[in-house]
């Protein structure tokens, strides 16, 4: 059987918003968001937390030891390499890449990722957000791949861009790849509608909308898009 592995990459350090991973969202942390709604997805076979070696992280490892799942640390600036690692050591055919700053990945949502890239004969497979006119709102998806082709780029390209940003290299060379943009369902197809957080701002903007609907981590993304339109129209 085909092994697909989650890798979700999160650190402490970000420029726009240091220390963000361990920010509480309603009572929870925005790592305890991530894991929680990722490990219910049914198609994965392992979760797997990539994260920098830097010390200011090590909280982030020791967080995410409360969870069954595999914990990589690495290179602060090449998350390709973490990826690579993390795809090695849990011995992942595909990998799905999940960023931590969507509190509202949704397992229902990676599950349909995994369902529809292994129905054709695709390099790539996204649904995290609108690409291609696929129509997705942003936060509930993720991105998908073979170990195989994650190992290609690693050896490919040194461009830091492409070291950082762990797909850039396939949407910069999209004419080498067949990419398959997931369609959004109905009750999905909000590309206005943007659930990540990078700032103390979009913290706070999702704290009031947790709060006020009452949404935990068992809520659907289709729970929290028809929430959420409310909140934006209150």
């Amino acid at each position: 059987m085909t092994r697909v592995v989650a890798v979700v990459q999160a650190r402490m350090g970000s420029s726009r918003f240091s220390g963000k991973m361990l920010a509480r969202l309603g009572d929870q942390t925005l790592l305890e968001w991530v894991l929680t709604r990722v490990c219910d997805a049914k198609q994965l076979g392992r979760v797997v937390l990539a994260t920098s070696n830097s010390p200011d992280d090590d909280r982030l490892a020791d967080a995410a030891s409360s969870f069954k799942v595999g914990i990589v640390r690495g290179s602060q600036d090449d998350v390709l390499d973490r990826f690579v690692q993390a795809a090695k050591i849990s011995q992942a055919d595909l990998v799905v890449r999940v960023c931590a700053d969507n509190p509202f990945v949704a397992a229902e949502e990676i599950d349909r990722l995994v369902v529809a890239h292994e129905s054709g004969d695709y390099d790539y497979s996204c649904n995290h957000q609108q690409r291609l006119n696929n129509r997705y709102a942003d936060g509930f998806g993720a991105e998908i791949l073979s170990a195989q082709l994650l190992n290609s780029i690693a050896k490919l390209t040194t461009q830091q861009a492409h070291r950082e940003h762990v797909t850039s290299y396939i949407w910069d060379n999209p004419d080498k790849f067949k990419i398959n943009a997931v369609q959004a369902p109905q009750e999905l197809a909000f590309p206005g509608i943007k659930l990540d957080i990078d700032t103390t701002q979009d913290l706070s903007r999702l704290d009031e909308f947790v709060e006020k609907f009452g949404i935990t981590t068992a809520a659907t993304a289709a729970e929290i898009v028809k929430a959420f339109n409310k909140f934006q129209n209150s």
